[in-house]
C-alpha cells in the first residue's frame, strides 16, 4: 500500500462522511468496520491492506453512508423483518440507495463497479461452497440476486455478475426468476422515488409470490436459527420463537447462514456489506493518516516544538561556507544548466524551416540527401524540473552533520533560484510524546522565495527538535509533494545519517523505508540517497553515496542535480 493510496482513500472517506454527517473514527488495523449510522468505524491502514480489501472498504464507506443519507430506520425498527423478507427487503433497498447515491455522485460508479467484480466472486463461492446449508440458502434465493443485477444497468459490471448467476440456477429457480419479470417496472420507480414502505410492500409480494410464504410470518418475531427479536411476547409468539410459521406448520426460511454471510446480521454492518478485518500480516506497518503529520512552516511553528528554545548548530559557521565554497560552485552548475537549456537547431532534416546553407543537396537529385534540406529547432526541457531535498532530523544528526545538512540546502538554494527551478527542502523527525507523529519542517517550499540568511536561521530553530526518524513517513510525504507537481523530471535527494528509528507501536519501519523506496523509484522519481558519515544508505536507495565532510557534501548535491537534469 502506498502513501497516495491512503491520501486518495481518507479524501473519499471524508466527502462521504461529510455528506452524511457521520463521523468517523480510526480504529485499530485489526478492527472490524462498522457503524451505527452517526459514527464510522474504519481500521487503520498498513502496509499489507490489499487492494482488494481497500476496494471492499471504498464501498463499504459509500453503501453504508448512502443507507444513513437515504434509508427509514424507524420504519425498518418498528417493521422488525426477518428471515427471508429481510434478505429481500435489505436486497431491494440495497439497489435503491446505490441508484440514488451511484445518479448524484458519479465518481461512486466506478467505486460500485470495482465492488461487483468482487460481489460475483463471493456468490460462487457461496453456492461452490462445501457448507451445504449455505449453499442451498444462496441457490433458493439466487433468482433474485439474479434479478437484482440484471437490473443495475448503471453498473457495467452487474451484466457480467448476473451471467455469472444465471448459469448456477436450478429448474426452479429458472421458474422463479421469470416470475420477477413483471416486477421490473415496479422496481425501477421505487428506486426513482420509492420510499422505506415501498421496498416493504415489494419485498412481501415477491417472496409470497416465489416462495409461497405469509410475509406477516417475519415481521418482529425471532425465527428458528436468526437472532432474537426484540417484540414483546403475544398472542402466538411462542411458535414464532420455535420457528414456526402462522399455522404451525415449521416451513419459516430464515436464511441465517447468507444473512451473516452477506452482512445483514453482522455486528460489522447493519446493512448488507460483509467485510472480516484485513489481515495485519508480519512486518506490516501501520501507515501514518495524513491528518497524523504535523506539518511545520515558518514563521509559525507548531504548539509541539514551539516551547524549545536551545540548538545545537553554528549559524555563522554555516553562512561562511555557503558565502565561500557554497556560492562558487553553486555559480559554476548555474552557468552548466544555462548552456544545457539554450533551445538548438538539427540540420538536415526532412521537413521544419527551409535551411539556404543546405540548398546545395538539391542538386544530388535522387540522392538520400537531396531532400535533407531543412532544419527543425529543439526545445530543451532541461529546467522544467521539480527538486526536493529531505533531511533527515534525528537525534544523531545534531551539531556538525546538521550544520552540513543546511551548507548543503543552502547551495542548492543558491544554484537553483536564480534558474527558476522550482525546489523544496524539507527535514523529517517524531514528536517527542507516545504517539511519535511525523513532523515535517518545511525550510522552503515549492515557489516560496527564501534567502539563506533565512534558510539557515530555520534550520538553526529546528535544530532543538531533533527527536527520532521514522523515514519512510518523511519519503513518502516529500515524494507526494513532488508527485502533484507539472514538471517533466522530478528528483528527491535524501540526506540520511543511519537507520529509521522510531513509531516502533506502528511496525516494521525499516522494512516500510525499504517498500516506500522502491515505490518513489518505480514511479519516475529519480531518488538518491546521500548517507551523511554512515553507509546505510546503500540499504535502502539503489542510488547512494556517503559524504564524510562539510567540503564534500555541497559538491556531492550538485553534481548529482547536475547529472539528474
Amino acid at each position: 500500500m502506498k502513501y497516495l493510496d491512503v491520501v486518495n482513500f481518507e479524501a473519499y472517506v471524508s466527502g462521504c462522511a461529510g455528506s452524511s454527517g457521520v463521523s468517523v473514527v480510526w480504529d485499530k488495523p485489526d478492527s472490524t468496520p462498522r457503524t451505527d449510522g452517526k459514527t464510522m468505524w474504519l481500521p487503520a491502514i498498513t502496509t499489507k491492506t490489499s487492494a482488494e480489501w481497500l476496494t471492499r472498504m471504498r464501498y463499504f464507506v459509500k453503501h453504508e453512508t448512502s443507507h444513513v443519507v437515504y434509508s427509514d430506520f424507524v420504519y425498518l425498527n418498528k417493521v422488525k423483518p426477518t428471515g427471508i423478507l429481510a434478505l429481500v427487503n435489505n436486497l431491494i433497498e440495497d439497489h435503491r440507495i446505490d441508484y440514488l447515491n451511484d445518479s448524484v455522485y458519479k465518481g461512486d460508479i466506478v467505486i460500485s463497479n470495482n465492488f461487483w467484480e468482487l460481489y460475483t466472486s463471493d456468490i460462487t463461492k457461496r453456492i461452490e461452497s462445501e457448507d451445504e446449508e449455505l449453499c442451498n440458502e444462496q441457490l433458493l434465493l439466487l433468482p433474485i440476486f439474479v434479478w437484482d443485477s440484471s437490473i443495475r444497468n448503471w453498473i457495467g459490471t452487474a451484466a457480467e455478475t448476473c451471467e455469472a448467476m444465471r448459469a448456477s440456477l436450478d429448474a426452479d429457480g429458472v421458474v422463479r426468476l421469470a416470475k420477477l419479470d413483471k416486477y421490473i417496472e415496479e422496481l425501477l420507480v421505487t428506486r426513482e422515488s420509492g420510499n422505506a414502505e415501498d421496498v416493504m410492500s415489494l419485498a412481501e409480494r415477491i417472496i409470497k409470490d416465489l416462495y409461497d410464504v405469509e410475509p406477516e410470518d417475519y415481521k418482529g418475531k425471532t425465527s428458528a436459527k436468526g437472532g432474537k427479536g426484540t417484540a414483546s411476547k403475544g398472542e402466538g409468539e411462542e411458535e414464532a420463537e420455535k420457528g414456526l410459521s402462522s399455522d404451525g406448520v415449521d416451513r419459516l426460511i430464515t436464511c441465517s447462514k447468507l444473512l451473516a454471510a452477506i452482512g445483514h446480521e453482522h455486528t460489522a454492518s447493519r446493512t448488507g456489506v460483509h467485510l472480516t478485518p484485513s489481515p495485519i500480516g508480519r512486518g506490516a506497518y501501520q501507515m501514518p493518516k495524513t491528518t497524523d503529520y504535523v506539518v511545520i512552516k515558518f514563521p509559525d511553528l507548531h504548539a509541539s516544538v514551539r516551547v524549545h528554545t536551545s540548538t545545537y548548530n553554528n549559524k555563522s559557521k554555516v553562512l561562511d561556507y555557503i558565502t565561500s565554497n557554497g556560492k562558487p560552485m553553486a555559480n559554476k552548475l548555474r552557468m552548466k544548466l544555462q548552456t544545457a537549456s539554450k533551445d538548438r537547431y538539427e540540420y538536415g532534416m526532412k521537413k521544419g524551416k527551409l535551411h539556404n546553407g543546405s540548398l546545395h543537396r538539391v542538386l544530388q537529385g535522387d540522392t538520400p540527401s537531396a531532400s535533407r534540406v531543412f532544419r527543425q529547432r529543439k526545445v530543451s526541457d532541461t529546467l522544467d524540473t521539480a527538486v526536493s531535498l529531505l533531511v533527515d532530523c534525528s537525534g544523531s544528526m545534531s551539531g556538525n552533520k546538521f550544520e552540513m545538512a543546511c551548507a548543503g540546502a543552502g547551495a542548492l538554494a543558491e544554484a537553483l533560484r536564480p534558474l527558476n527551478i522550482t525546489f523544496n527542502v524539507l527535514g523529517f523527525t517524531n514528536t517527542s510524546d507516545r504517539e511519535e507523529k511525523p513532523i515535517v519542517w518545511v525550510f522552503n517550499d515549492f515557489g516560496e522565495r527564501v534567502s539563506t540568511v533565512e534558510l539557515v536561521d530555520r534550520f538553526h530553530r529546528a535544530s532543538a527538535c531533533l527527536w527520532e526518524n521514522s523515514d519512510g513517513d518523511g519519503i513518502a510525504y516529500a515524494a507526494h509533494a513532488l508527485s502533484v507537481r507539472k514538471e517533466h523530471r522530478k528528483v528527491l535527494l535524501v540526506l540520511s545519517d543511519g537507520s529509521p528509528q522510531g513509531r516502533e507501536w506502528a511496525g516494521d519501519i525499516q522494512a516500510y523505508t525499504k517498500q516506500v523506496v522502491s515505490n518513489v523509484e518505480s514511479s519516475g522519481i529519480d531518488v538518491y540517497g546521500i548517507g551523511i558519515c554512515d553507509s546505510n544508505v546503500s540499504r535502502f536507495y539503489k542510488k547512494n553515496v556517503v559524504v564524510d565532510n562539510l567540503t564534500s557534501l555541497s559538491p556531492t548535491i550538485l553534481s548529482i542535480i547536475e547529472r539528474s537534469i
